[in-house]
């Protein structure tokens, strides 16, 4: 008999118990991945865990220290909207100057984006001068009245 696996079925500890337990009294790992309704390799997986540190208990996720807090979060967001043609190396700089602890720009982009304000890259082009734009001024003047035959 096949399981079909097209979702992940997320185990909650008193069914980890209860496969430990089964597993105990003898049942194989196929048997009581099937009543679980999980993939075979989860239980042998479980059945390891528990044998080691004698706990099933999920251990918490991987993944670095905040390297800022929520109020540093916010005054990120309010020197953004504060500052709306700044770009994010410039809101980096000035929350950096201001609050006197280094953060890196993807800190900060990414404490833009959660915020729902995305990170602003600067424009390429060129401004154009005066001078440039009164003569483009003069001659839209000069053709507006052209037609695709002209």
């Amino acid at each position: 008999m096949r399981v079909s696996m097209t979702s992940r079925k997320r185990m909650e500890d008193s069914e980890r118990w209860r496969a430990v337990g089964r597993i105990e009294v003898g049942q194989s790992i196929t048997v009581v991945a099937l009543l679980f309704g999980v993939h075979h390799s989860v239980i042998p997986r479980l059945w390891k865990q528990f044998q080691t540190p004698q706990t099933i208990v999920r251990r918490p996720v991987g993944g670095g220290p905040r390297v800022t807090t929520t109020a540093e979060d916010r005054y990120i967001a309010i020197v953004a909207k504060r500052n709306r043609k700044a770009t994010s190396t410039r809101v980096t700089s000035m929350v950096t100057m201001s609050i006197g602890k280094a953060i890196s720009a993807a800190t900060v982009r990414r404490t833009l984006h959660m915020n729902g304000l995305n990170a602003r890259v600067p424009r390429v082009c060129v401004p154009l001068s005066v001078q440039s734009r009164g003569a483009r001024l003069k001659w839209c003047r000069e053709h507006c009245n052209w037609t695709v035959s002209d």
